[in-house]
């Protein structure tokens, strides 16, 4: 019989910490007695490693969390009784945290793999078990030998290494080559080849049938359209810009795009490479279907986007609809578009740096799709990944001539030192078009952007519940805010790990909990930041300046409003997010004057996120009103409180 303790207020979370990398949930659980009987009944296997961070946490199976998520949390709840404070919500929250940040390498440290050249020209992989390793031999072809207990795959032993590598974080030392070639022998023991059998035959290599090749069929992926030049007299192409309201530069990126069936735009963040592909996409479309792939958080911000340049555009989100000339999707979503792909004209491919892993599902279906759509515009404003042969894959998404090499063969001719890069860059200059922040040099002063994002299922549910509350519309407004700004906390961090390096960033908070998570979470991304809270003494306040503004390696400077909004100098930074609006334009404009004010040499870039359906919406309007009729040219010393009742008010009405 299972052992349950009474609850109490003080009573701890059932599920501690959650972790997934892309096959396995890794689910770590406040002690119950008997409740490892019932995970192992479950099929989970406890990861025992003393030292290891995830030591004694539950290997789990996507698809048992996946499909039958109730079920698995109402058994554990039964086992666990009413001792743990654990919802439903919580526990999905949970999940879903997890599987928006997977950990590939969380159970991978140890893996070994030995590789080896065959005397037939393929090669067998042997090694310790993991999902991901089945998931990439069979997407490479593989046929799994059981007497020899290993899998044998048509591809060269460098290229298996490479996709074994990237797409499981595996360690080099992890993955070992065996040298010479081998055979198997009938037992299935792996012998080395007799000298006369690894005498290669000579012969013209077959030509491909309709798929994409990296060396011998490494990855299969879908054959894509090379490249082809589109034509443009003067004339015509001026016409065709002069619609829009567009920078020089901008006018400059959109040609770029329209010239060519397809090609990459690298802009830094904040040059509006989402307009720049909207205004191509719309001029190369000529009134057929557009198709637009952008992180799910990102749909909404696309939508209003696309009204602004397109004001009666038809847009339909996350479906296919026949009377829509804009679709716009995420990545999950990219297989339900494969069979009707050939429908669209225009394909724009967003943080398309996320299709760098061959092996990686949603990068089959992008392929699949971009071999039927004629124009196929790429957007990053990470162009430079960490592997030269990261950008391979998007040239053969691109249908760059230079995609057709082997995976191998691109490596060895553009990899390993700068004078290779230096020349692939000259190869590449007609392909991507990459400019930084001193296009805007003419720019003075500080843009606003805001960009709308949307919470998940789970946190809807979540706010909702508080929103309908019986708490006070005051008490409300505090939990929702704090709600909020940890929905937002996950984009920023997104955003900020997109920034250059030479960029650095100021985060406003509301609340110390999210300064302490940003900072938590950046730092695991190698981003390594200051922080700033009331509670701090005003020498580790100066520290914190001191650092930011003078060490190149400090690139984020985090802080509630309260404490780091006013009197400091942080003109090192370009960058200004803000997790949370504070309650008046006259908070605001001071926190965005710790970087624009004298001494900034940069143009400033303030990203507002704001959730779809919330209070978001209340405030900043509420700002915007304020702010149109200069009512915080002089500001009463109780104008924060006001705007409190004021947006209480508003919350009433809404209830």
């Amino acid at each position: 019989m299972l052992k349950r303790r009474s609850p109490s207020i003080d009573s701890p979370a059932l599920l501690k910490r959650a972790v997934f990398d892309g096959f396995d949930y890794g689910l770590s659980f406040a002690y119950v007695e008997g409740l490892g009987r019932v995970l192992s009944s479950l099929k989970a296997r406890c990861f025992r490693k003393p030292g290891h961070p995830l030591h004694n946490t539950w290997r789990i199976a996507k698809n048992l969390v996946h499909e039958e998520t109730q079920e698995f949390f109402a058994t554990l709840k039964a086992a666990a009784g009413e001792a743990f404070i654990e919802t439903y919500e919580t526990f999905t929250r949970k999940l879903d945290v997890s599987r928006a940040k997977p950990l590939l390498a969380a159970y991978t440290t140890d893996i070994q793999v030995r590789i080896a050249a065959m005397a037939d020209g393929k090669v067998l992989a042997r090694g310790d078990y993991h999902p991901g390793l089945i998931a990439i031999y069979r997407r490479m072809g593989g046929v799994y030998l059981g007497p020899s207990k290993a899998w044998k795959i048509i591809c060269t032993a460098e290229a298996l290494r490479s996709n074994l590598i990237d797409g499981l974080g595996l360690s080099e030392e992890q993955v070992q080559i065996l040298e010479g070639q081998h055979e198997l022998l009938e037992d299935g023991a792996l012998v080395q080849a007799r000298e006369w059998e690894s005498i290669a035959v000579g012969g013209e290599r077959p030509e491909p049938t309709g798929e994409s090749e990296d060396s011998v069929n490494e990855v299969y992926l879908a054959s894509i359209p090379q490249i082809t030049p589109i034509s443009w007299t003067a004339q015509a192409l001026e016409d065709a810009l002069n619609k829009y309201q567009l920078y020089d530069y901008q006018r400059t990126g959109v040609a770029h795009l329209v010239q060519r069936s397809s090609a990459l735009l690298a802009d830094d963040m904040g040059l509006g490479k989402t307009r720049q592909s909207i205004v191509a996409a719309h001029i190369q479309a000529k009134g057929r279907p557009i198709l637009i792939i952008c992180l799910a958080s990102l749909i909404i911000n696309w939508s209003r986007e696309i009204q602004a340049v397109c004001p009666d555009a038809k847009i339909s989100m996350q479906a296919a609809d026949p009377s829509a000339q804009w679709v716009i999707i995420n990545y999950e979503r990219l297989g339900q578009f494969v069979t009707t792909a050939s429908l669209y004209n225009v394909m724009v491919i967003d943080e398309a740096h996320r299709l760098k892993e061959p092996t990686a599902e949603w990068t089959r279906h992008a392929f699949d799709i971009a071999s039927k759509v004629p124009n196929r515009y790429l957007l990053t404003g990470t162009p430079v990944l960490n592997r030269e042969s990261e950008l391979h894959t998007l040239l053969r998404l691109s249908g760059h001539p230079i995609g057709l090499m082997s995976l191998k063969a691109f490596c060895e001719q553009f990899a390993g030192s700068s004078e290779f890069r230096a020349s692939l860059r000259i190869l590449l200059s007609d392909w991507m078009l990459r400019r930084t922040k001193d296009v805007l040099v003419n720019l003075k002063g500080k843009q606003r952007q805001t960009f709308a994002s949307q919470m998940s299922a789970a946190e809807r549910r979540q706010y909702q519940e508080v929103f309908h509350s019986d708490r006070s519309p005051l008490a409300r407004i505090g939990v929702l805010r704090s709600m909020l700004e940890r929905f937002k906390a996950r984009t920023i961090v997104d955003m900020v790990r997109e920034l250059d390096t030479q960029d650095k960033v100021i985060i406003f908070c509301e609340f110390i909990e999210t300064v302490e998570w940003l900072n938590s979470e950046l730092a695991t991304e190698g981003i390594n930041c200051v922080t700033l809270t009331g509670k701090h003494s005003g020498t580790r306040r100066q520290k914190a300046v001191d650092q930011f503004q003078g060490d190149e390696n400090i690139r984020a400077f985090i802080g509630t409003t309260a404490a780091a909004g006013t009197g400091i100098n942080l003109t090192a930074a370009n960058y200004v997010f803000f997790a949370s609006l504070p309650w008046t334009p006259a908070l605001q404009d001071q926190a965005e004057d710790r970087a624009y004010r004298n001494g900034q040499l940069r143009l400033v870039i303030v990203k507002i996120p704001l959730i779809d359906d919330s209070i978001d919406q209340g405030l900043w309007s509420m700002l915007a009103a304020k702010r149109a009729v200069a009512r915080d040219l002089i500001e009463p010393e109780d104008a924060s409180e006001k705007a409190q009742l004021e947006l209480a008010s508003l919350l009433l009405q809404a209830a």
